[in-house]
C-alpha cells in the first residue's frame, strides 16, 4: 500500500510516442533532516556521483520528514518500502549496547568517532544493523557538534539545568543523562520541536546545527548554547534486500558514491557550522559559551548511565579510539 503511494510521489518521466524508454529504476532516499547545510551537500553529492557511475539508478529525495518522522522511516527501510535512509537514532533501537558514539562528551572530535566506527565495535554495529534492521550502512557524514537553544534564560552550568523543560530525542541514554543532570525532559520527534518551542511546551532543546537552522528553531529561541556535548553524524543506509539484489558493479558504484559524498561533506562541515552560527547570531539570537565546569560536572552522570548500558569492552574501545584519534 505504502509502496503504491510512494510510486505516485516520485518523478515520472513522460515517454514520447515511438520512443524507447531507458532501463532505469527510481528509488527513494528519505530522511527526517532538512534539505540544508551538510545534509543537502551530502545528498547532492551522492546523487551526482551515482549519475556518473550508475545512471540507470535514479534517486528521488524525500527530505525533512516528507515520508514520516525518523522512527517511522526506520520501519520503512526495514520493510523495504524505501531503498535509502539517512538517520541517527536507529542505533538506539537496534544496538544501544554497542554505540558509544551516542555518549555525550566521550569523543572530542570527528576523527575519534571515525576511529571507533572503523574499529571492531563499529563492525559489530554494522552487523547488528543488518541483522536487526535489515539495512546495510554505506557511509557516515559529520554534522558538527550538537548545540542547545533556550527561551527566556540560558544555561551555563549543570546547576542551571534544574527545572528547564527540555526536548530530547527518543533515545533512552540521552533522556537518562539529561534528566540526571536536572532538566525536565520531554521526548519528541525532531519535526515537532519548532511548534513545541513556539507554544512554550518546552523552553530548551538540543540538536544538530543544521536542524536548528534548517527548521528555523532559532527563530523561537533566545539563546544558542555551545555545549558541544556530542560529535554528531548521520548514517546513510540501504535496505538489505534491495542491496542484495544489486549486481557487484552496482554495489561498488553505490558504495563509492556514498563514501565520496561523506568525504566531501566532512571536508566542508566545519565551515558550514561556522556559517550557521554566524547566520543565527545575525538574527539577534545570543551565542552563549558554557562554563568550563559543565563537562567535568556532567561526566559522573554520563559515565554511570553509559556503563550501565554499554556491553563489555565498548567503553574501553571508545576510550582507546579517543586516545588514538587525531584532531580534525
Amino acid at each position: 500500500m505504502f509502496r503504491s503511494m510512494l510510486a505516485a510521489c516520485v518523478l515520472v518521466t513522460a515517454i514520447a510516442p515511438g520512443a524507447t524508454p531507458a532501463r532505469a529504476e527510481t528509488v527513494a532516499l528519505a530522511t527526517s533532516v532538512p534539505d540544508t547545510g551538510t545534509n543537502k551537500l551530502f545528498v547532492d553529492t551522492f546523487i551526482e556521483e551515482l549519475k556518473k557511475s550508475a545512471p540507470d539508478l535514479e534517486v528521488e529525495r524525500f527530505m525533512d520528514s516528507q515520508l514520516g518522522n525518523e522512527r517511522e522511516l526506520i520501519d520503512l527501510i526495514k520493510l523495504g518500502e524505501i531503498e535509502f535512509f539517512i538517520g541517527s537514532i536507529h542505533s538506539a533501537q537496534y544496538y544501544p549496547e554497542l554505540d558509544a558514539t551516542a555518549v555525550p562528551y566521550l569523543f572530542e572530535n570527528w576523527a575519534e568517532v571515525k576511529a571507533f566506527l572503523d574499529g571492531p565495535i563499529g563492525e559489530r554495529m554494522s552487523e547488528a544493523l543488518q541483522q536487526r534492521g535489515n539495512a546495510v550502512p554505506l557511509a557516515y557524514y559529520y554534522q558538527g557538534a550538537r548545540w542547545a537553544t533556550t527561551q527566556g534564560r540560558p544555561f551555563r552550568t549543570v546547576a542551571d539545568l534544574k527545572g528547564l523543560k527540555m526536548r530530547m530525542s527518543e533515545i533512552p541514554l540521552w533522556i537518562d543523562i539529561w534528566s540526571g543532570l536536572g532538566a525536565t525532559i520531554a521526548p519528541m520527534p525532531s519535526n515537532e520541536v519548532f511548534s513545541a518551542m513556539q507554544t512554550g511546551v518546552i523552553d530548551a532543546q538540543e540538536n544538530m546545527l543544521a536542524n536548528i537552522y534548517g527548521r528555523q528553531i532559532h527563530t523561537v529561541s533566545d539563546y544558542l548554547i555551545n555545549t558541544q556535548h556530542l560529535q554528531s553524524y548521520m548514517t546513510l543506509m540501504v535496505n538489505k534486500d534491495f542491496w542484495d539484489g544489486l549486481g557487484e558493479d552496482e554495489q561498488s558504484a553505490v558504495k563509492a558514491a556514498a563514501v565520496k559524498a561523506g568525504e566531501v561533506t566532512d571536508a566542508a562541515a566545519e565551515e558550514v557550522v561556522k556559517e550557521i552560527v554566524s547566520d543565527i547570531a545575525a538574527t539577534g539570537v545570543e551565542v552563549v559559551e558554557v562554563d568550563p565546569s559543565f563537562r567535568k560536572d556532567a561526566m559522573p552522570v554520563v559515565e554511570k548511565a553509559a556503563q550501565s548500558l554499554l556491553a563489555d569492552g565498548v567503553w574501553e574501545a571508545a576510550v582507546a579510539a579517543g586516545s588514538n584519534g587525531s584532531a580534525d
